[in-house]
Order: structure tokens, then sequence, then C-alpha cells
């Protein structure tokens, strides 16, 4: 459980730290350009001083909230733990709280369009015994928020959050956090 507790919590202060940040006036957005897409892994698990995650912080126009680096625009959220190191990945669908999708490349080859049953699929391990490896399942699951279904695959160091408050096998991907 306390596992679960974690990411519940990093997600929720996310969210409230994302609508506090997006309180600003509407304004009509100009047309999209181009944007060179902002590769997660190049941060992930390396400390908030690194000339690797400086530029990523910087060329992705993120703003700061307590532990967090916010870079709507690329669909990407850093939670920075004590130590000042990059300890997990927030990578949004799109429309979540003023966050852009995510336009990289999604670990273990998945993808936003992807429902549940296809991400389960994907996420099986053809080498591994009858187990739920090999299903594809998760290893704990959860609707800690009320509003997402949480599948947390401890062994990928991944969480895959669907847009659905139940297992629901049609249910797509709403956001994926990955550990460093």
């Amino acid at each position: 459980m306390n596992k679960l507790f974690q990411p519940v919590v990093l997600l929720a202060a996310i969210s409230v730290f994302a609508v506090a940040c997006n309180l600003q006036a509407v304004q009509a957005e100009p047309e999209e350009v181009a944007v060179p897409v902002a590769a997660y892994q190049t941060v992930l698990g390396k400390s908030l001083n690194d000339k690797d995650v400086a530029d990523f912080i910087a060329n992705n126009n993120c703003s700061s909230a307590s532990q967090f680096q916010l870079c709507k625009d690329v669909g990407v959220a850093l939670w920075i733990n004590a130590s000042q190191i990059v300890k997990m990945v927030c990578l949004y669908a799109g429309n979540a709280d003023g966050f852009k999708r995510y336009r990289g490349k999604l670990p273990f080859g998945l993808s936003f369009y992807d429902p549940m049953w296809k991400v389960e699929e994907k996420l099986r391990d053809l080498n591994a015994d009858d187990t739920l490896q090999r299903a594809g399942l998760p290893d704990e699951i959860g609707a800690p928020d009320h509003i997402h279904y949480w599948a947390i695959y401890n062994r990928l160091n991944m969480t895959v959050i669907y847009n659905s408050p139940s297992a629901d096998e049609d249910a797509y991907i709403y956001a994926i956090l990955v550990n460093g």
C-alpha cells in the first residue's frame, strides 16, 4: 500500500501545482510549431545540476513548483527528490491540467492510443512462466483518486494511469509514471 501511496501523493501534488500555475487568463494559443521531442530518458535518474537536465528544463520552458518541474509544452512533469535527483517522470497523454501530449517514444512500445487490453498485451513477457508477467498484468492496482485506474508495474518501474476509475479493458492511457 505504501508503494501505491507515494505515486498518488505525487500525482495529486502535480495536479495541484499545475492548476495553480494555470490560473492565468486563457488566451488564444498560437498555431503549433514543430517542437523537438523531449526524451525523458535524458533526465531520469540524473541530478538537477546535470547539464542534460538543465538543458531539458531550459529548452522546454519548464516551471518550478516545489519538488516538480512542470514542462507543459512537452507533456512532461519531473519529480525531484530531496537530493535534487530526477526520480520520476510523468508523461501526459494531453489535455491534463494544461499539459500537452508527450510526443516522444513511450516505454515498452506503448502508445497513448493503446487501450488497457493492448497495454497488457504489449507488457506480456513471452519468456516468463505462466505468471502475472506472462499475462502482462500489473503487480498492484487501484484507483486512489477515484477518477483514474492505476496499474503499477513494480518490475518495470512504471505506473500506467488510465482515464477510467475502474478496470476497463477499453480505457485509454491518461499518463505514464516512470521511476528512475
